[in-house]
């Protein structure tokens, strides 16, 4: 099977404090992204849609450069805030309420004035959509500074070659990992997470982002995007963005970019909560994201996504104090055989 990897590498690692997405974490030097593609390439992934922002480059192709194999395609593809798919680029377009289906009231201010405030990208969401003349066929979705596992690259493979894509006379059916929520979390502040309810067991009824989830004495809470506190048990699949796609998405996500702009301008996109200050109020650069979409996918009964899952660990990198757990798990995984110690023997 000829797979292509899409790896989510354009976040700005605000609570990290510099770019954990090349964090040197294994025993080689490696970040957890060379793991991933360790891991792809074994399952049969042969191309890699490397997101980035442009100012990135030059650092992701020092890494890259001399260290992947030569025999997967890599191709870097920028996020750029100015890419409005489904809305053009045309910077003098005004948000006028007939523009936008279902929000009423749309202000006329010009695309170019809400781009000239924002500085975050536009989100997960935005990050698949802007690469979608990249990717013809089905492709798998992840975060670059995540570790996932062998045997989830095993199984996704699986998926999108008998059952991600277009379902004749039916609706697309698209496919997500999932790990145990409690098997996912820091122990040493809030992560997000897209909590998921199951129809039987490897259908998606719902997923609802989450987020600073954290465990304390009186046990597993976190806060909707509205800001609501949600208590958790710890044994929930949660989605940590490990997507199974095709370009039956596209139209559907487009849709749903024109309608996250027009929310965005009447402040209807909800909150986005900044650590250490659970009440604060509504962000100012809300963010497109492939939970949020992927729950409004199935709530409009635009497609199907079936689950399976993901592996046997899960590593994340949230906050700085997270390395340290991962360099510890990645050299207990070296020592048993389950990875060489220098990925492809790079020096």
């Amino acid at each position: 099977m000829d797979a292509t990897l899409v790896l989510l590498a354009a976040g700005m690692s605000t609570r990290y404090g510099r770019l954990k997405q090349l964090e040197p974490v294994g025993p080689g030097g490696e970040a957890l992204l060379d793991y991933s593609v360790f891991d792809a390439r074994k399952a049969g992934f042969s191309r890699v849609v490397l997101v980035i922002r442009r100012e990135m480059e030059d650092s992701f192709q020092r890494h890259v450069r001399g260290r992947w194999p030569g025999d997967v395609e890599v191709i870097f593809h920028y996020q750029e805030l100015e890419d409005l798919p489904g809305v053009g680029n045309s910077l003098d377009l005004r948000m006028e309420p007939g523009d936008w289906p279902g929000i009423p009231g749309a202000p006329g201010e010009p695309l170019a004035t809400i781009l000239s405030r924002r500085r975050k990208p536009w989100g997960t969401a935005h990050a698949v959509l802007t690469a979608r003349h990249l990717l013809p066929g089905p492709f798998a979705v992840i975060n670059a500074d995540d570790f996932y596992g062998e045997s989830a690259f095993n199984r996704a493979t699986g998926l999108l070659a008998n059952q991600v894509g277009p379902n004749p006379g039916g609706l697309p059916v698209f496919g997500l990992l999932t790990y145990t929520l409690e098997d996912t979390l820091s122990s040493h502040g809030g992560v997000g997470r897209g909590i998921c309810r199951l129809h039987g067991p490897d259908r998606l009824e719902e997923v609802e982002e989450v987020l600073e989830i954290r465990r304390d004495s009186r046990g597993i809470r976190g806060r909707t995007l509205s800001g609501e506190e949600v208590r958790l048990e710890g044994r929930e699949p949660v989605s940590t963005n490990f997507w199974l796609l095709s370009p039956e998405a596209f139209p559907i996500l487009e849709e749903g970019f024109r309608r996250f702009l027009g929310e965005m301008a009447e402040g209807h996109n909800g909150r986005d909560l900044v650590p250490g200050e659970p009440d604060a109020g509504p962000s100012p650069e809300p963010e497109f994201l492939l939970p949020s979409e992927m729950n409004r996918m199935l709530a409009a009964g635009l497609a199907r996504v079936r689950t399976a899952p993901g592996g046997e660990i899960f590593l994340g990198i949230t906050h700085p104090e997270d390395r340290a757990g991962v360099v510890r798990s990645l050299e207990a995984l070296v020592g048993r055989g389950r990875y060489p110690g220098r990925l492809w023997g790079e020096g």
